[in-house]
């Protein structure tokens, strides 16, 4: 058996209140840096900072603690 890819826990997401909309966004901010780094290996950083202030902006919607 050969596996390959990426496993990501759900707990924080779930603990944070993610439902399917915000796992679904998840996985097409990962797509976006990996398709970055694709088609531009050296030079992703606009993509990489994109990514970072809607996963913060995500974060800031559903904090830990409430």
């Amino acid at each position: 058996m050969v596996t390959s890819g990426n496993r990501l826990g759900t707990p924080a997401g779930t603990s944070r209140g993610f439902d399917n909309a915000e796992f679904e966004l998840i996985g097409n901010l990962i797509g976006d840096v990996l398709d970055g780094l694709a088609s531009d290996p050296e030079n992703n950083q606009a993509v990489e900072e994109k990514v970072a202030a809607q996963v913060k902006a995500l974060c800031e919607r559903f904090p830990l603690y409430r």
